[in-house]
């Protein structure tokens, strides 16, 4: 089976409509948290993860939206909480709330995997980046496949007959390559390919400023090498 993997959308419908256009030859998508936040397409964002039955966990700032966990002192963050908090419906807050987690496990075709929005230790906000320092701690989680978010760096490593990946971040890539990213898994080849398509970034940088969000957003959006 081909699987779609993605993470970290953060309401930016732009970049996700246009990952999910690359996504048909895929028979699932699974997205590892972080549906909201920061940009300002909040239900359009849940009517597209509706309407293509992506299978999500919970990150961060839907803990953050869902009360789950204490926002923290940044005022980007807290401005696009409360700016989430007054857009939302009651259906897609309904459909947050009815996540609950920030992990999951599934298997296909004799492959256990397993996802998490932060790290298999820390769910909601471990950061495991490429560089991370003890990959052979990973060894002791009993699974084939490790699917990972939270950093916006997208990765692939290869230990002890594991895999572990992350997709980057679809709606906010933080690797100074403005495209956004996703991967597509093959569960029979265990092919892996980190994949990265160009979206409207400049609409979503026109809606940021007219909603009144940090325009620092924007310049995020922007970056490239």
């Amino acid at each position: 089976m081909k699987i779609g993997i993605i993470a970290d959308i953060h309401s930016n419908i732009y970049a996700l409509k246009k990952v999910i256009s690359q996504l048909g030859g895929t028979e699932l998508i699974l997205s590892a948290g972080d549906i909201v936040g920061y940009y300002p397409f909040v239900n359009a964002v849940f009517d597209e993860l509706k309407r293509r039955n992506v299978q999500c966990i919970l990150g961060n700032h839907d803990a953050y939206l869902l009360g789950m966990k204490s926002v923290p002192a940044n005022p980007i963050i807290q401005k696009s909480i409360e700016y989430t908090k007054r857009v939302i419906s009651e259906e897609n807050l309904a459909y947050l709330k009815k996540i609950k987690k920030a992990n999951s496990e599934i298997e296909i075709d004799g492959l256990k995997i397993k996802m998490y929005h932060g790290s298999p230790w820390d769910e909601l906000e471990g950061y495991i980046f490429p560089d991370y320092h003890n990959f052979n701690k990973f060894k002791e989680i009993n699974a084939d496949l490790i699917i990972l978010g939270h950093t916006h760096w997208p990765m692939i490593k290869k230990i002890g007959g594991k895999i572990i990946i992350n997709p980057g971040s679809c709606g906010q890539p933080r690797d100074y390559d403005s495209r956004a990213s996703f991967i597509i898994f093959d569960t029979k080849t265990k092919n892996i390919q980190i994949k990265r398509v160009d979206y409207e970034i400049e609409k979503v940088c026109e809606a940021v400023k007219k909603e009144g969000l940090n325009e620092e957003l924007s310049e995020i959006l922007r970056r490239t090498k």
